[in-house]
């Protein structure tokens, strides 16, 4: 029989008559007795009970509020209610002792199941085969333990349609009645109602829940106002820029510089998008920026505003992430073994330790910025902003907006937000005037204005700020002879030249830091390539005017000539320099001979019987000196 057209309501007497019966026959084939309940009946320990009711606690407080409900309406002495679970398994009983100790004779208490199997028809175990609400009287019940007892059960559902329980009701047969069924059916409804009522609001604690921890972990700060211009909720990251852990519930008024306006907001939300602010916190300043919305219901009503915020510093860590300008060199990266070189290393390492103003002084390419990287990042500003600004490739008149910044109107073409300059962007950090050598002059008198002072002032701002950034000045050019030709100011330089370090060219470095250096760009740019003899001989033997720049762009460029996976001199596109020819590489006798071995193998394309004659030496020699310093042949 199809029971989906009546499941969970009422069937009609015909029907539930049929379902009685076809029950019986189950019964019958189950092997359960008409006469006695099953003394081996499936019975809940103790501890089971227990956990089966935490598991349906929610069932259980709703129903049993509908229970003692339903005691008005009908006899508490001479009937009893229970909540029988999914599994036949009877959780809670409800009625008066009498009562109680009429029906644990019959197996009917909390902890025995209930189904079809353990008991034969009853209406418990019919509601839960069939999921449909039956009355039963009587000779109805297949054991005559239950004979002179009228019962009623109605299914309860859950969520998606699952049964998730039985409510059952009985008593003697004179008080038969289908409108008993009829309000145990209605009460099911009830409970189905406010279980569903009860999940939703779990739920919505739950989604509650859920966004509150979803705004406190936010990276940004966020902080809701109401109609009223009260603070309504702000989250950790808002407090911590803030600088205050207690701001709910306080007028807007205390974040002095915080002018907003919730009706301009809603005309005019686009103005309160991504604006630079100033805001006073308690005497605390905090240098920031802030976004800001409406909130409106769904009728249009403005219910107060959301404000994203955050600190002016960690916007400065983001774009140099984005913009690539992230300092990631440091001093273990340093490559080289001249004592110039080592020396140079040692004074900025111990440069790293403090914040005065370093030099650097070196030819272009000679890695004066990589130098800054490493001292930046050896110091206690390593976590704040590494800024780097060539003062040679801006103009003279974009440079000072490009250093100080400047305000909304500040001059034609300036943008309508303001623009904040490189010594805000590295505040707290390092800033690197790269090329300082070649600054106008009539920007050294501002810049030695702000060094002196560490006031700075906005192009058409009329207050000052305050500056916290560490200099780190680098130039190829002579500074001395700019002072001499008056192309430098001498108080700037005395400014500048606190802590000068001095990078020796290439040329000027010993020859293991050239083959090293090439080694190092060969295995970043082409790892399966190697080295031959003549092409070493010949970067050892070049002056390298454009120092370790040229190096690796000669590096690059060979790589895409070899196709053999050796690299000679002819890809290398250099010629030796006379001044540098007498230039070789230290080392062992047992080098020398390697390299020997190695250059006469590349001469003769690997022929291992030319190689032997122009070296005179066997073939077995060369065959066991190839093995010993593991070095392989060139394919003819």
């Amino acid at each position: 029989m199809d029971n989906s057209e009546i499941r969970g309501v009422i069937p009609t007497s015909a029907r539930m008559q049929q379902e009685i019966l076809a029950s019986h026959r189950r019964s019958e084939q189950y092997g359960i007795s008409r006469e006695e309940r099953n003394e081996h009946q499936q019975k809940l320990s103790p501890t089971e009970l227990k956990d089966r009711k935490q598991r349906n606690r929610d069932l259980l407080s709703v129903v049993t509020a509908h229970i003692e409900e339903f005691y008005q309406l009908l006899s508490p002495e001479d009937i009893m209610v229970a909540l029988v679970d999914r599994d036949g398994y009877i959780l809670h009983f409800a009625g008066s002792e009498q009562v109680k100790i009429l029906f644990a004779e019959r197996n009917c208490a909390p902890g025995y199941r209930w189904s079809e199997r353990d008991v034969g028809t009853s209406a418990i175990s019919v509601c839960l085969e069939k999921q449909f609400s039956i009355q039963l009287n009587d000779r109805d019940h297949y054991c005559k333990r239950a004979h002179g007892f009228t019962s009623s059960a109605a299914p309860i559902f859950g969520k998606d349609g699952t049964l998730q329980g039985v409510l059952v009701v009985s008593g003697a047969s004179k008080m038969i009645h289908p409108h008993t069924l009829i309000m145990i059916t209605m009460a099911a409804r009830s409970i189905e109602k406010q279980m569903r009522l009860l999940r939703r609001n779990q739920e919505m604690l739950l989604y509650a829940g859920f966004l509150d921890r979803v705004i406190e972990s936010a990276e940004t700060g966020l902080l809701t106002l109401d109609t009223e211009m009260r603070i309504w909720k702000t989250n950790q990251k808002g407090k911590q820029i803030l600088k205050q852990h207690f701001l709910e519930g306080k007028p807007v008024s205390v974040l002095k510089g915080l002018d907003i306006n919730l009706e301009e907001l809603q005309k005019n939300p686009g103005k309160w998008k991504e604006r630079e602010m100033c805001l006073q916190v308690e005497n605390e300043d905090v240098h920031c920026y802030c976004s800001a919305k409406p909130v409106v219901s769904r009728k249009k009503e403005l219910l107060g505003a959301v404000m994203v915020f955050e600190e002016f510093s960690d916007i400065r860590k983001l774009a140099d992430r984005i913009s690539g300008t992230e300092p990631f060199f440091t001093f273990d990266l340093l490559i080289g073994q001249s004592p110039t070189f080592l020396e140079a290393v040692e004074i900025a390492r111990r440069a790293a330790k403090s914040d005065s103003t370093v030099l650097l002084l070196g030819e272009t390419g000679t890695g004066k910025e990589l130098f800054a990287q490493a001292i930046h990042n050896g110091g206690k500003r390593r976590h704040q902003t590494f800024v780097p600004i060539n003062c040679g490739a801006i103009p003279g008149e974009l440079l000072e907006s490009e250093l100080f910044g400047y305000v909304d109107g500040a001059f034609t073409g300036a943008s309508r937000k303001g623009k904040p300059g490189k010594f805000e962007l590295a505040n707290g950090g390092t800033l690197l005037l790269d090329e300082i050598g070649d600054m106008p002059h009539d920007m050294q008198v501002k810049l030695l204005r702000v060094l002196q002072t560490g006031e700075l002032q906005r192009i058409g701002a009329s207050n000052v700020t305050m500056t916290d950034a560490r200099i780190i000045a680098a130039t190829h050019v002579d500074l001395q002879k700019m002072i001499a030709l008056k192309r430098f100011r001498k108080d700037l330089f005395y400014r500048l030249n606190i802590i000068q370090i001095i990078l020796p060219p290439l040329r000027e470095r010993v020859a293991e830091d050239i083959e090293t250096l090439a080694l190092h760009f060969i295995k970043r740019y082409g790892p399966d390539c190697r080295l031959s003899g003549n092409a070493l001989d010949c970067l050892l033997n070049y002056d390298w005017p454009g120092n370790i720049r040229e190096l690796e762009n000669t590096i690059q460029r060979a790589l895409h000539l070899c196709n053999n996976g050796t690299m000679r001199q002819e890809h290398l596109g250099i010629q030796a320099s006379s001044s540098q020819a007498s230039r070789r590489r230290g080392g062992t006798l047992k080098q020398m001979e390697r390299e020997l071995i190695e250059d006469t193998l590349l001469r003769t394309s690997g022929n291992m019987a030319r190689t032997a004659r122009n070296l005179g030496i066997s073939r077995a020699t060369l065959y066991r000196k190839v093995r010993e310093f593991g070095l392989e042949t060139v394919p003819q």
